[in-house]
Protein backbone atom coordinates (compact mmCIF):
# COMPACT_ATOMS: atom_id res chain seq x y z
CA UNK A 1 0.00 0.00 0.00
CA UNK A 2 1.07 3.44 -0.45
CA UNK A 3 2.67 6.02 1.48
CA UNK A 4 -0.37 8.42 2.43
CA UNK A 5 1.19 11.99 2.92
CA UNK A 6 -0.72 14.67 4.77
CA UNK A 7 -0.72 18.33 4.70
CA UNK A 8 -2.77 21.28 5.94
CA UNK A 9 -2.89 24.77 3.82
CA UNK A 10 -3.79 28.29 5.16
CA UNK A 11 -3.80 31.47 4.11
CA UNK A 12 -0.99 33.77 5.90
CA UNK A 13 -3.47 36.78 7.98
CA UNK A 14 -4.10 39.49 5.33
CA UNK A 15 -4.21 37.26 2.86
CA UNK A 16 -7.07 35.32 4.24
CA UNK A 17 -10.05 37.15 2.62
CA UNK A 18 -12.30 33.42 2.22
CA UNK A 19 -11.64 33.27 5.64
CA UNK A 20 -12.72 36.63 6.85
CA UNK A 21 -15.64 36.53 4.49
CA UNK A 22 -16.94 33.11 6.06
CA UNK A 23 -16.40 34.83 9.56
CA UNK A 24 -18.59 37.85 8.79
CA UNK A 25 -21.36 35.44 7.21
CA UNK A 26 -21.25 33.66 10.24
CA UNK A 27 -21.53 36.67 12.55
CA UNK A 28 -24.10 38.48 10.47
CA UNK A 29 -26.40 36.05 8.46
CA UNK A 30 -26.49 33.22 11.10
CA UNK A 31 -26.03 35.47 14.43
CA UNK A 32 -22.83 33.58 15.87
CA UNK A 33 -21.76 36.52 17.52
CA UNK A 34 -19.00 35.05 19.78
CA UNK A 35 -16.91 34.23 16.85
CA UNK A 36 -13.89 36.54 17.10
CA UNK A 37 -10.97 34.60 14.84
CA UNK A 38 -11.83 31.92 11.77
CA UNK A 39 -9.25 29.84 10.46
CA UNK A 40 -9.64 27.78 7.38
CA UNK A 41 -7.23 25.51 6.34
CA UNK A 42 -7.11 22.72 3.36
CA UNK A 43 -5.93 19.42 4.46
CA UNK A 44 -4.58 17.14 1.34
CA UNK A 45 -4.40 13.53 1.61
CA UNK A 46 -1.18 12.74 -1.31
CA UNK A 47 -0.07 9.62 -2.44
CA UNK A 48 1.67 7.71 -5.17
CA UNK A 49 4.00 10.27 -4.57
CA UNK A 50 7.65 10.11 -4.03
CA UNK A 51 9.18 12.19 -0.80
CA UNK A 52 11.01 14.13 -3.48
CA UNK A 53 8.08 15.12 -5.56
CA UNK A 54 6.18 15.76 -2.68
CA UNK A 55 8.98 18.45 -1.41
CA UNK A 56 8.68 19.84 -4.81
CA UNK A 57 4.52 19.76 -5.20
CA UNK A 58 4.59 21.20 -1.19
CA UNK A 59 5.40 24.55 -2.60
CA UNK A 60 4.00 24.39 -5.84
CA UNK A 61 1.01 22.87 -6.49
CA UNK A 62 -0.65 22.54 -2.95
CA UNK A 63 0.83 25.90 -2.01
CA UNK A 64 2.11 29.58 -2.77
CA UNK A 65 4.93 30.28 0.08
CA UNK A 66 4.45 33.77 -0.53
CA UNK A 67 0.85 33.41 1.23
CA UNK A 68 0.15 30.16 2.77
CA UNK A 69 1.46 28.50 5.92
CA UNK A 70 1.90 25.14 5.33
CA UNK A 71 1.58 22.33 8.12
CA UNK A 72 2.82 18.64 7.92
CA UNK A 73 0.67 15.50 9.14
CA UNK A 74 -1.02 17.31 11.79
CA UNK A 75 -2.18 21.29 12.20
CA UNK A 76 -1.68 23.17 15.93
CA UNK A 77 -5.33 24.08 16.72
CA UNK A 78 -4.94 23.71 20.43
CA UNK A 79 -7.52 26.39 21.79
CA UNK A 80 -9.85 26.08 18.83
CA UNK A 81 -12.84 24.52 17.98
CA UNK A 82 -13.24 22.56 14.81
CA UNK A 83 -15.56 21.64 12.52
Amino acid sequence: MAEVIRLFVEKKPGFDVEAQHMKADLVENLGMKGIRELRLLNRYDVSGLSREEFEQARGTIFSEPNVDDVYDEECPLSDYRVF
